[in-house]
């Protein structure tokens, strides 16, 4: 007897599998070269930049608490601003306007030294800030932590009265969680942190890791500033702490919410 069942045929042998994966790495391999390279990521920079003031001049706008960093920024006290890395699209243009009424004053950002990094911190020149790779080393994704010559600039910058920017949970997160040195660092400096984040009643939602939020044109931008600054005495120990980065979560987070709320998101 014959069988009469349809014969199945696999279209993909054990060597094309391996020639199309070889096929997607170095294309992978491609786009990245091209997205690390200068004149790609000058574009990109501007492009991002220009949408950002974009969504700001098309926008009504409401900023809860702001005479906190205008008062810091007055008196030339050292201050760190947090906020979660999937609010931080808008933040720039508030540091722009700030500074824009006390020009020789200097905000600092702390950026990733990988390809995404290198972009946000062009970005924040582009809006006057000083950017300063070090949230990564070595251009590695996977690894932690602020090297020697990116934590002396930071040190020196707050030691001169200026402020320095930070998501507490990038460059990977996890998604609003503090993973970084904020806390020593404000240990060390004797810098108060002040928590920020800011709400758009028209954005778009991406699905990354920290469900970053990409506010849109003509929308309400709210922007609140925790009243009560965080300060962290220099004795401080290893416990102490991870009790005070409870603190600046619970802070951050009563930020977002206030935020949401004056955009009607809550």
């Amino acid at each position: 007897m014959t069988d009469n069942k349809p014969k199945k045929w696999r279209i993909f042998n054990h060597q094309t599998d391996i020639e199309w994966y070889d096929v997607k790495t170095k294309f992978k391999q491609l786009l990245r070269k091209i997205f690390y390279n200068f004149i790609v990521q000058e574009l990109l920079a501007w492009f991002i930049m220009l949408y950002i003031e974009l969504v700001f001049l098309t926008s009504q706008k409401k900023m809860i608490n702001d005479e906190i960093i205008h008062d810091s920024v007055a008196h030339r006290s050292p201050s760190i601003i947090a906020f979660w890395h999937n609010r931080l699209v808008m933040i720039p243009t508030m540091a722009k306007r700030i500074k824009n009424s006390y020009p020789n004053y200097n905000f600092m950002t702390l950026a990733s030294r990988h390809g995404d990094g290198r972009i946000v911190g062009r970005v924040m020149q582009k809006f006057g800030l000083i950017s300063i790779l070090g949230s990564t080393k070595d251009g590695r994704k996977s690894s932690r932590g602020i090297d020697f010559g990116s934590m002396r600039q930071i040190l020196d910058g707050l030691k001169r009265g200026y402020s320095l920017g930070i998501t507490p949970d990038g460059p990977r997160g996890p998604n609003q969680q503090i993973n970084g040195e904020i806390v020593n660092i404000a240990r060390i400096s004797q810098a108060k942190i002040i928590a920020v984040s800011y709400a758009s009643s028209r954005f778009i939602t991406f699905n990354s890791w920290d469900q970053f939020k990409l506010p849109l044109p003509f929308s309400k931008i709210c922007f609140f500033i925790d009243e009560q600054a965080l300060s962290v005495p220099r004795q401080s120990s290893e416990q102490d702490i991870v009790e005070y980065e409870k603190i600046l979560t619970q802070k951050l987070n009563f930020s977002q919410q206030q935020a949401d709320k004056l955009c009607h998101l809550q």
